[in-house]
């Protein structure tokens, strides 16, 4: 795989031509790198990072905020750098329920053009990608089969509830156990010769012809400023939820409408996670809850179990899907932290050591639950919730547009309306309840509300954006409803794509990543099977 480093001091950039131009090397564009590579198309993969954080390259991703309150350090949410937002995730992994693609009479602008059923072998070969031990089928009740455990006696009832069970992803490559996959780490041995890999490469634009129909490749910008182009038949933006949206709305002249905005829906229907906690538990007597709705060790990977709305509940209340867990918040002398610190030899002296000393009966027990038990490491806690993430509903008024604000080499920032609605609100104080009553029937301790569950109170603007931004290209069969067809082409944009969750048109109550990397998989056959067809083409005739 060649590796053209652009970062600031570099003077001579080479003519970069290309079938295929992927912008973004996150979980979307590394997957659909590596899913392209040995496929015959000359493919160039641009990141604006490097391989290092840079201060300067964090400034590209400022934001002007005009809605709900989001994070104000933007790094914990995206990362201008080689490998993308894989750097700071979480590595929890999840497939969407089918009623997430379903139109659902209840929610605005719900449905999308496939079916889960659609996506289920890509999310099969995602787990080669996340690190996972399995793909698909592990988040129901499925999952006491594949851990060879027998399901609880007492369960919450299924008309309310449903189990849930998120997988965390693994790094088998890296020496701590248990890190997430880090897309920018492996990338040079899982790209094959036909990818070129551009660093220091910031995409301001997509370029067109005069009619506007097809894509010919995209400008970029180099560290001191300067500008190039970059001939592409095909162009795929996989930068995120807001830059996605950013680099179309940028890619405009005069008074014409920006690529792929025929229909001023570019940018609209942003969605994000709202999560935090609804509920909190008393510590004392809680073990038994917390071994049952913990973390399970099942095929050295990592499985947290959890609850979510049934659909019956969903159609019934006419409530929005939502997840639950158990939120721990870890006391300050956790000596499993610790021991962490002291092992990559970067202790926090003397407090590891006397963390780890003072808590030798805790360690046993860990050791004892993940070996013979097959259990996560209990953790010493100093705080125990009900912690609960909700799908927001579609709505073409929360949006991000274009702020006059402009970054350094004169792009105008995004500018971000993010908006929530009472139906959110509503349906954690709905989860909240349901999980607080199954549990006291099931004879699990019952948790204590929130002040703003009990009050029926709109969601705390302490509830800020997960790093789960979606919608804002949206997926549509209909042109006036959404900004990429059924292939994530745009419309009406012979060759340029999108892929990430800027795409979905709904948000589920999952993390995105394992339906990102699906989905850039799924464009990744296509467009195998669209681009060789010329090839063979040519190949016969020569042959011939």
């Amino acid at each position: 795989m060649p590796i053209i480093d652009l970062q600031p001091g570099d003077t001579v950039v080479p003519l970069l031509r290309c079938d295929v131009c992927i912008v973004g090397s996150g979980p979307a564009g590394a997957t659909l790198a590596r899913e392209l590579s040995h496929s015959g198309l000359n493919v160039v993969l641009l990141e604006s990072g490097g391989e290092r954080r840079d201060p300067e390259n964090d400034t590209l991703n400022d934001i002007e905020n005009i809605g709900r309150p989001r994070v104000s350090d933007q790094w914990s949410v995206r990362n201008r750098i080689l490998g993308g937002s894989s750097h700071t995730w979480g590595g929890r992994c999840g497939p969407f329920d089918a009623i997430d693609f379903e139109q659902r009479d209840w929610v605005g602008h719900s449905g999308w053009p496939i079916a889960m059923r659609d996506l289920d072998p890509f999310m099969d070969r995602s787990a080669n990608h996340l690190g996972l031990a399995l793909g698909n089928g592990y988040s129901d009740q499925r999952f006491w089969s594949i851990a060879g455990r027998n399901a609880p006696k007492e369960e919450v009832s299924a008309n309310l509830l449903l189990p849930f069970f998120w997988q965390f992803s693994r790094d088998d490559a890296e020496s701590y156990p248990f890190e997430y996959m880090r897309f920018g780490r492996h990338i040079a041995k899982h790209l094959g010769p036909n990818v070129t890999l551009v660093t220091g490469a910031t995409v301001l634009r997509v370029l067109a012809n005069e009619a506007r129909t097809k894509t010919r490749g995209l400008e970029f910008a180099t560290g001191d400023g300067r500008k190039h182009s970059l001939v592409a038949s095909s162009v795929a933006l996989c930068a995120g939820g807001i830059e996605n949206a950013r680099i179309l709305l940028n890619s405009h002249e005069q008074d014409r409408k920006a690529l792929g905005n025929d229909r001023d829906r570019v940018g609209r229907y942003l969605m994000d996670h709202l999560r935090g906690p609804t509920a909190f538990f008393s510590l004392g007597g809680s073990k038994a809850l917390r071994r049952r709705f913990g973390r399970y060790n099942v095929r050295g990977r990592f499985f947290r179990a959890g609850l979510r709305l049934s659909p019956a509940v969903q159609r019934d209340e006419h409530l929005l899907n939502c997840a639950g867990w158990l939120g721990e918040v870890l006391a300050p002398d956790d000596p499993w932290d610790a021991l962490r610190r002291l092992a990559a030899r970067k202790p926090r002296l003397p407090e590891d050591v006397v963390s780890v000393a003072r808590n030798v009966p805790l360690m046993v027990q860990g050791a004892v639950d993940y070996f013979g038990a097959r259990n996560g490491l209990p953790r010493k806690l100093q705080e125990l919730t009900l912690d609960c993430m909700c799908e927001q509903m579609p709505d073409e008024d929360s949006r991000m547009s274009l702020s006059d604000r402009r970054d350094r080499f004169g792009m105008r920032l995004p500018k971000v309306d993010w908006r929530s609605h009472p139906v959110e609100a509503r349906t954690m104080h709905r989860m909240a309840e349901l999980v607080a009553a199954e549990f006291s029937r099931i004879g699990f301790p019952e948790p204590v509300l929130a002040d703003w569950v009990r009050d029926k109170a709109p969601i705390p603007a302490s509830f800020v954006d997960v790093a789960h931004p979606t919608g804002t290209t949206r997926m549509s069969s209909d042109p006036a409803k959404g900004v990429v067809n059924v292939d994530c082409q745009v419309h009406g944009v012979e060759g340029l794509y999108v892929s990430g969750s800027s795409v979905f048109p709904t948000a589920g109550h999952c993390n995105p990543t394992q339906m990102i990397v699906a989905m850039a998989i799924r464009l990744a056959d296509h467009l195998k099977d669209r681009l060789a067809r010329p090839i063979l083409a040519e190949v016969t005739a020569h042959a011939g």
